[in-house]
């Protein structure tokens, strides 16, 4: 099944895998806990607060594509199909 996605919600799908990924990175670049434990130097107040603004980001934009409109025009396992699509969006297409 083809889906015609508006574009917004395409940007906004697009911008939330790169929040996760931001998310992810810093996450890898801080493999240490944020705070000093056996012996750690934990991280920066600069560190904290950009973890909970990447955090932050991610949750409004969930929230944003979760309760798009365009998902009230589709309903059952069409609903769930095309969830499943959008989170895929830029994937290659199999050949």
């Amino acid at each position: 099944m083809s889906h015609d996605f508006p574009h917004d919600l395409i940007q906004l799908q697009r911008r939330l895998h790169q929040a996760n990924a931001d998310l992810r990175a810093f996450l890898h670049a801080h493999p240490e806990p944020p705070e000093p434990i056996n012996g750690t130097a934990g991280w920066s107040d600069e560190d904290k607060q950009h973890e909970r603004d990447l955090r932050a980001q991610l949750l409004d934009l969930t929230d944003q594509v979760h309760t798009h409109p365009y998902w009230d025009t589709l309903s059952g396992a069409d609903l769930v199909k095309a969830r499943a699509a959008l989170k895929h969006i830029d994937d290659p297409a199999d050949d």
